[in-house]
């Protein structure tokens, strides 16, 4: 089995700054059998005599010497290492690198300056990405993901839900009508966020307690980007069914207005995806939180 030798190095530097074995000893709480062990153990791992033994001082070989050089500022740098991680864990700095789903930009972006002031030594660099994979294809710290997250080793934690809403602009409702009920949506343009042929982009599904509806109202335009659709919905090309989320601000500011809102559209969960489960760095913890207000 072989010696840790970390630990034997560290009983070596404590040795020579004690410049005794028993002090080192009662320095280290081992005993000095214990301490005699380790070190022996070491210069058999390492090829080479560490203390001349022959002499009633405690000396070292010139082996010794330029060993206890070299250990002697290993174990500072890993001391220094150590403290920046824990600096880390508790004050958020450096640069965060995470992916959010396109959606969320809208709800996010507003809001990131507040976020910035709070953490004045963060910088951010960020994608637009739905997929868990982003983490380590492009090296982020965490991913904002809306919809069912596949079986993995990832860790998730659920931020909250996001949920379809139907609107549309001030202008296209007085030349068209606002809808009274699901079934009259029939009679009106869509704006889809859809391939041609993908089906459940076009079947708008809702509830208003136990009752469901599908409707699925002509397709005017279709977009391959939603932020195409909120702006298509907003100049008044028809009826857009996006996240909630998304058209928050512009449904607070009535840019947009909300269509049959006592009907409710289906949800999806809102995660924060990170890529293991120990202690995250205060950035991601931070960051996490923040992202949390905002769903």
């Amino acid at each position: 089995m072989g010696i840790d030798k970390l630990k034997a190095i560290t009983y070596f530097v404590r040795t020579v700054q004690a410049s005794s074995f028993a002090a080192a000893a009662r320095e280290i709480d081992v005993s000095p059998s214990a301490l005699s062990k380790a070190l022996t153990s070491l210069e058999g791992e390492i090829g080479f005599t560490l203390f001349a033994r022959s002499t009633r001082k405690l000396s070292l070989t010139a082996d010794g010497e330029a060993y206890h050089a070299c250990c002697h500022d290993i174990l500072q740098q890993l001391e220094a290492s150590e403290l920046s991680a824990r600096r880390g864990l508790l004050r958020a700095h450096g640069t965060l690198r995470f992916g959010v789903h396109p959606a969320m930009r809208f709800a996010l972006l507003p809001r990131l300056d507040g976020f910035l002031a709070q953490h004045p030594d963060l910088k951010l660099d960020m994608i637009s990405s739905n997929a868990y994979s982003a983490l380590f294809d492009h090296g982020l710290d965490v991913v904002l993901c809306i919809g069912e997250l596949p079986d993995s080793s990832l860790v998730a934690a659920r931020l909250g839900w996001a949920q379809f809403v139907i609107c549309a602009s001030p202008a296209y409702l007085a030349r068209r009508g606002t809808p009274a009920d699901p079934e009259a949506l029939d009679a009106h343009d869509a704006i889809v966020y859809t391939m041609p042929d993908e089906e459940a982009a076009t079947r708008w599904e809702m509830q208003r307690g136990t009752q469901r509806r599908v409707v699925s109202p002509s397709i005017r335009l279709a977009v391959r980007d939603g932020a195409g659709a909120i702006d298509a919905a907003i100049n008044g090309c028809g009826l857009a069914r996006p996240y909630e989320l998304a058209v928050r601000p512009s449904l607070q500011s009535g840019v947009l207005r909300r269509v049959l809102p006592e009907w409710e559209s289906p949800r999806q969960p809102v995660y924060a995806v990170v890529s293991n489960n120990r202690r995250q760095p205060a950035k991601v913890r931070a960051f996490i939180e923040f992202a949390r207000t905002v769903v």
